[in-house]
């Protein structure tokens, strides 16, 4: 007899799914990971004592589904965010208590006010002070759970140590096998063991392996922490038996964790934090196990919240974000936090903190550069002449002794940013061709306040031309003036610069421009031009612009091919509270982070799978110029580990938060046919890095229409329908 699955069947399968993902999301939560089978791991690793790890699994469920029911964020649920520290709570119960039919109906209550405490304590400390809620829910509420004891009925410490351990003197029992190895390795397995409530080193092996998975910085820096451990209870601690191994072990090494690579960017300088960060978790664990003794309460993880809580808040004090940097976009694993922050300095790191165009329409020379021959020079190094060359390359027409003969003069200057107008000369006259005004250096002047300590300086304008006053707020575009040739100008040219006061002349600061065509080619995401680059606004194509909108809660249909293999891929177009611009594809847990960024299409990250439409375009569309050019050309930085184009990622892991891993730099060229534009990149060649090639289409009138990527023998064609 063949068996139909009904819908309800199948309902309580997609349910039963769910709730099994919320789950191991809860386990794989405890080391900062969202992998599934970090997750599985980490259940595992709780029932090496079944108790332990039936009573916390238990907690898991509870909690999830009270989170669920009460109508938490589904997001929240689903991460495992709401789960997790319910599962140490109970993980704790299970191991110190022996819990009895009392606690069992009070259990129900236990999670569900476990799942409310983490949200409106995480709510108050996100709200109020900017930092996450760690494991804080489940130090308070292990801490109420252990002074109830005496009040529940039928409920008392499992073991004498135990007891030993709820009150500070001592740590738990340690039942396994020995450990066929070195003394100090069994140590360290332990501290990881302990996370869970069971200090042995099966348990610890097993959280060894998920922490491995998570990432192998993590793990270096797990290492750095349970060193620093070591050498506190040598040298600087006079600690009870077995203590370090218990409490305090575990609050090292989840400190070094998460000061090396979760919440700052992995280098030499979040490495040191990592060590002094242990070392302070250990100070504040001897210190709080003398407070909480008389009190028969144990530390748990508040030596772990407290250094990492306030390591947070202390340097968010900090003049500038120096290094080591914090994660302040969406955190993933070590290696995806820098990784991340790599690329994202490379493709958009600037020199100046505002987009500043070229203040000019068109396309112009530049005559004189940065440490120029003639003018710029020592205090004004940075600044830059501009003229226009016709098609046979001269800047003027014939003999170019008069001012009209200049293809420049008299054209429009414009503002390169939003600002106030904050000075302006003007009624200087006109130089003839090879004359000089060396009294009145800068002739007709506009300055522009754009921030904070940064003007725009533009001079040699034509008098009688300039079209705004003191105190104007101009648009960037906007027109200034024309140019001419007052002051220093012996021919007709537009002088800019950057500099920190309103001060006429003041001295100039570093300049860079950014989503510049250079040579009528390639667009540059910023750029500072050199004496003889043809540089230009690029002009704005409103249909490419259009057809790459994906406006929210647009609907993309994929059909995805991989080794002769055709799925269909749903995608759809969000954007969340904060403004941040993503298409999802649920079915394969995957996202794809992008908005437009000085006139051009961004793709700012990607997660998921490396066989789907949403990879295809990371890699195929990382950078669109929305330019009508009909053909341009481009540079953008990826990260190699997205890609998969690294071999001995592993290795490479780990030697990364000391020796910084190179990006995958990518060379990209559109050609515009018509309504279509085709898009096709290729991987600079860097040895040991698999050859990427990559062609897109993009139809103005349509959207997208296909893209495809080949990364070594591996192919991904995808076609939009």
């Amino acid at each position: 007899m063949t068996i139909v699955p009904t819908k309800a069947s199948e309902g309580l399968r997609d349910e039963g799914r769910r709730l099994g993902g919320a789950v191991l999301a809860a386990y794989s939560q405890v080391l900062f990971s969202r992998s599934r089978l970090v997750g599985a791991l980490l259940l595992a690793a709780t029932f090496v004592d079944p108790v332990v790890g039936g009573v916390g699994l238990a907690g898991a469920v509870l909690a999830t589904c009270s989170a669920r029911l009460v109508g938490f964020d589904g997001e929240a649920v689903r991460s495992g965010v709401l789960g997790y520290n319910a599962l140490l709570v109970f993980a704790m119960i299970g191991a110190m208590l022996t819990p009895s039919p009392a606690f069992w109906v009070l259990a129900a209550v236990l999670a569900a006010g476990i799942v409310l405490v983490h949200v409106g304590l995480g709510d108050a400390l996100h709200r109020h002070f900017g930092l996450p809620v760690m494991s804080l829910p489940f130090v308070f509420v292990s801490w109420l759970a252990l002074a109830a004891v005496p009040y529940v009925r039928g409920m008392g410490f499992r073991t004498p140590e135990t007891a030993a351990a709820a009150t500070g003197t001592g740590g738990l029992s340690a039942t396994t096998v020995p450990f066929p190895g070195p003394e100090l390795v069994d140590h360290f397995l332990r501290a990881l063991g302990a996370i869970f409530f069971q200090p042995n080193w099966v348990a610890g092996a097993l959280v060894l392996a998920a922490l491995l998975v998570f990432s192998r910085i993590a793990t270096l820096h797990a290492i750095a922490g349970f060193a620093v451990a070591v050498a506190a209870d040598q040298w600087l601690f006079s600690l009870p038996p077995d203590f370090l191994h218990t409490w305090i072990g575990f609050n090292f090494i989840l400190t070094a964790v998460a000061l090396g690579g979760i919440f700052y960017v992995p280098g030499p300088r979040s490495l040191v934090l990592a060590s002094l960060g242990a070392l302070l978790a250990g100070w504040v664990a001897v210190a709080a196990a003398r407070v909480l003794q008389p009190l028969g309460l144990p530390i748990l993880a508040l030596p772990l919240n407290v250094v990492v809580l306030g390591t947070i808040a202390a340097l968010r004090l900090r003049s500038a974000d120096v290094e080591p940097r914090a994660v302040d976009f969406v955190a993933g694993s070590p290696e995806d936090n820098l990784n991340h922050f790599r690329t994202r300095v490379r493709r958009f790191r600037s020199a100046v903190p505002i987009t500043l165009r070229l203040p000019f329409r068109g396309a112009w020379v530049v005559t004189q550069g940065n440490d120029g021959d003639h003018t710029h020079q020592g205090r004004w190094r940075h600044g830059l002449d501009f003229e226009v060359a016709g098609r046979d390359g001269e800047r003027h027409e014939g003999t170019g002794e008069e001012l009209a003969d200049w293809h420049c003069w008299r054209l429009p200057v414009t503002a390169p940013a939003a600002g106030t107008v904050v000075k302006v000369v003007d009624g200087l006259p006109d130089n003839p061709v090879g004359g000089l005004d060396v009294e009145n250096n800068w002739g007709n002047v506009v300055i522009v306040q754009h921030g904070p300590a940064l003007f725009s300086l533009v001079a040699h304008l034509s008098p009688g031309t300039i079209a705004v006053g003191e105190g104007d707020v101009v648009a960037a575009g906007a027109q200034l003036g024309l140019v001419g040739s007052s002051g220093r100008a012996p021919v007709p040219h537009l002088h800019f610069q950057l500099q920190a006061t309103p001060t006429l002349g003041d001295a100039t600061l570093p300049v860079e421009f950014h989503g510049v065509l250079v040579d009528g080619r390639k667009v540059e995401s910023r750029v500072l031009p050199r004496e003889g680059d043809v540089v230009a606004n690029p002009t704005g194509d409103a249909g490419l612009a259009g057809a790459l909108a994906l406006t929210p809660g647009a609907r993309l249909r994929a059909e995805v091919t991989v080794d002769g293999a055709t799925r269909t891929e749903e995608l759809v177009s969000t954007i969340d509270a904060l403004g941040n611009r993503s298409l999802v594809c649920a079915a394969r847990d995957a996202r794809l982070w992008f908005g437009t960024r000085d006139g051009t299409f961004v793709v700012y990250d990607h997660v998921g799978p490396r066989d789907g439409a949403l990879f295809a375009m990371y890699a195929a569309l990382p950078r669109v110029p929305l330019t009508a050019a009909p053909r341009t050309a481009w540079t953008d930085h990826l990260d190699p580990r997205r890609l998969g184009t690294t071999s001995w990622a592993w290795v490479r892991d780990l030697a990364a938060a000391l020796v910084p891993p190179a990006d995958q730099a990518m060379d990209y060229e559109a050609h515009s046919r018509g309504e279509r534009v085709e898009i096709t990149g290729r991987s600079v060649s860097v040895r040991g890095r698999k050859a990427v090639t990559t062609a897109a289409v993009i139809r103005r009138d349509v959207g997208l229409d296909a893209v495809q990527v080949a990364i070594g023998d591996r192919r991904v064609e995808v076609e939009f329908t």
